[in-house]
């Protein structure tokens, strides 16, 4: 299933025929027992694995005569020892010693969610995206079945703990992706852009998040890019809505990968009635290219370039006419990032990056032509330095220049914003149970002619061997949105202060954690009776996480529940009142089970929420009433099996399997005498897909 990817490609196979040792062995503590994930290679080159589940590895060197081969592993010690190099088998049986360091010390967690190979406080990873019902291999998808989080099937992005989605940012290797959606269709939510299996990392921060980041007022989404892959692999999948292909190239110290895909929804949008008027339903091609160099021992650079264009066109309800209003739209899309980092010396870390792209709207809005063009460019240094056994003192700033130019029927406006910043943060270690985060973010921009100073702190305090307390505190500014700055120059930043008190309990294979937080904001933009910075509200709540993949052989379930209290006087409101986004309730059960006998994986995911608000010109009150409650029920199954001798999983997964009629507000006429219910554009989903591996043993009869 970790093949599970929507955006795949083709090309070459290339392979080395060099003179080779064979090194194997087993690995073990100090106290004899067997070590899982140890770090193994031949220093100052390329060679080198990972020992597997039962302390053993197996690898081949090209390098000859006498070598060093070194060994560490998280919450271990760093050793090496000599070998030599002939030719000839060598097996080994190597010692390693636990000692402190972050694995068994206190952590950051205070609002933060984290998935990678090195952390320990593991929530979703890139399988457990492909794997969720009703996620589609979707990372936006996924992390709305985690606490704090809201369904959004009518809108793009994230809504996160009362904040609007235009307040969750997405970072690709530290980097702002301005257009992180496919192109929105009205009244629908769309798929990310990016696989979940570009990423070995994933954070996700429901506030409080590092000083590192910038430029979102509730939520930041961190998506750390994989290394080089471990061989080379072909991948083919064929799909009810389209094919794609991928190839990755291993080299010995780099890699390549390129990748296409064809999207065309229209057979699979004929299988079931449709909600939407559709003209041509979406069609979309796109490819991708990655390099990543290993320039040293400790340095990599990466590359990742990927382009896109996507078509559709459909009719919307004119409720004052009771006619029908056509709405197309064309999306071109380039995204470009390039990065490095490496040590300097023992004690510190440099990472660079720049990241560049352009996104094109064009299209057609009744009889109205429209378009919209987003650029962005971002450059960014960060110098971390190494103090002690733990503590790490950060200082780094970045430069963003973003821009949006808008057309309508050829009538043109548009801005341009450079924005600077500086930041500096320290995580201190008082000791292995006590750890702070000191963290200060200044930005200026030039288009508002404004500056800020976020402060940022966090705490944590280890209460037992699998437990701690963690508290955040941090104020966070955010630019007004494009559609507001296109039209006014005479605004200010936005803000949000946070406040959090975090506990949580991680023990092996299972995972508990409750969150109570307050967010005021200040400074949001009104568009009445002009625009301004005269908006404010509040969020406050309790959000609740359990996950369990120990009691049940075979089985991983989570359950997560949300409680939000919020309101804002914001954008046209003419009170303070409930946001539309802003369901009092959310509760998300996620099952998945493997079968090994029948070599199937199935899951299932139920979702349910509370009305949510919305305005009834009609009534007394502003934003009074609410929806009926918000249910989903989607399962999933994969089937592994071999296709001409090659690893194969066949993947199918069925949404809202009961059809719920599910409502996420109303249109009304302007005189308020018609309404149309806001829903999905179809009862259910099916989605079948066959994904083909070449050249991966993963998967053996």
């Amino acid at each position: 299933m970790k093949k599970l990817i929507l955006v795949l490609s083709f090309n070459l196979i290339i392979g080395f025929s060099y003179a080779q040792t064979l090194i194997s062995g087993i690995i073990k503590d100090n106290k004899s027992k067997l070590l899982p994930g140890v770090s193994i290679s031949i220093k100052n080159s390329y060679d080198g694995t990972s020992s597997d589940s039962t302390g053993k590895f197996t690898f081949k060197s090209f390098e000859k005569g006498e070598q060093w081969l070194v060994f560490s592993a998280i919450g271990f010690g760093f050793d090496s020892t000599k070998i030599v190099l002939d030719g000839q088998l060598i097996q080994l049986s190597l010692t390693l010693k636990e000692q402190l360091n972050e694995l068994n010390a206190v952590v950051i967690s205070a609002g933060t969610f984290e998935a990678s190979d090195t952390k320990k406080g593991v929530v979703l990873n890139s399988l457990d995206v492909a794997t969720t019902a009703g996620a589609e291999a979707d990372v936006f998808a996924a992390l709305q079945t985690l606490p704090g989080t809201q369904p959004a099937a009518s809108e793009n992005g994230l809504f996160v703990r009362g904040g609007a989605a235009s307040e969750t940012n997405t970072y690709f290797d530290g980097m702002l992706i301005k257009n992180p959606f496919n192109t929105q269709v009205p009244e629908q939510a769309s798929r990310g852009r990016f696989s979940p299996f570009l990423f070995k990392g994933t954070t996700f921060s429901a506030g409080g998040y590092s000083a590192v980041y910038g430029q979102a007022l509730s939520s930041a989404l961190i998506l750390e890019s994989k290394d080089l892959p471990a061989k080379t692999v072909s991948d083919i999948s064929l799909m009810t809505v389209g094919a794609g292909f991928n190839q990755d190239i291993r080299f010995k110290n780099s890699s390549l990968s390129i990748g296409g895909n064809y999207i065309n929804l229209k057979p699979a949008l004929s299988v079931f009635k449709q909600q939407t008027d559709w003209v041509n339903e979406p069609t979309s091609a796109g490819g991708t290219i990655q390099y990543k160099w290993k320039t040293s021992n400790t340095g990599m650079f990466k590359s990742y370039v990927e382009y896109s264009k996507s078509d559709l066109s459909l009719n919307t309800n004119n409720l004052d006419s009771q006619t029908k209003n056509p709405f197309s739209n064309g999306n071109h899309n380039f995204y470009s990032n390039l990065s490095y980092q490496d040590y300097i010396g023992s004690n510190w870390k440099i990472n660079t990056a720049f990241s560049a792209s352009n996104n094109q709207d064009n299209g057609l809005i009744n009889i109205n032509q429209y378009g919209r063009t987003d650029r962005l460019a971002q450059a960014k240094a960060t110098a971390t330095r190494y103090i002690g056994t733990l503590s790490t003192l950060k200082i780094g700033t970045d430069w963003l220049n973003s821009n949006r130019e808008e057309s309508w029927d050829g009538l043109k406006r548009d801005y341009n914003d450079n924005l600077n910043s500086a930041y500096a943060e320290g995580d201190i270690f008082l000791s292995q149970n006590l750890v702070a985060r000191v963290g200060l973010r200044g930005e200026y921009s030039s288009y508002l002619g404004a500056a800020n100073v976020a402060p940022r702190l966090s705490l944590a305090y280890k209460t037992g061997k699998f437990s701690q307390l963690s508290f955040a505190y941090g104020e966070f500014f955010q630019n007004p949105e494009d559609q507001y700055l296109v039209q006014s120059k005479q605004l200010d930043f936005q803000k949000a202060t946070h406040y959090m008190a975090n506990f949580q309990k991680i023990g092996s294979g299972q995972t508990f954690r409750v969150e109570a937080y307050y967010k005021k904001y200040a400074d949001l933009v009104k568009t009445n009776p002009t625009f301004n910075n005269n908006g404010f509200g509040y969020a406050k709540g309790v959000d609740l996480f359990w996950r369990d993949k120990k009691t049940f052989k075979g089985v991983d379930y989570w359950v997560s529940y949300s409680y939000l209290d919020t309101k804002r006087d914001f954008q046209n409101y003419p009170t303070l009142a409930t946001p539309h986004f802003g369901a009092k309730h959310c509760l998300n059960i996620v099952y998945k089970q493997f079968f090994s006998k029948l070599k199937s994986y199935v899951g299932a995911t139920y979702s349910v929420a509370s009305g949510r608000p919305f305005n009834n010109p009609n009534a007394v009150e502003f934003m009074n009433e609410r929806t009926k409650t918000f249910q989903n029920l989607s399962v999933n199954v994969s089937y592994l099996t071999r296709v001409f001798g090659n690893y194969t999983v066949l993947y199918t997964s069925v949404s809202n399997l009961p059809g719920f009629r599910n409502e996420f507000g109303y249109r009304y006429s302007q005189n308020g005498n018609n309404r149309q219910a806001i829903e999905p554009p179809a009862l259910r989903n099916v989605f079948v897909g066959l994904f083909i591996t070449i050249g991966d043993d993963t998967y053996k009869n």
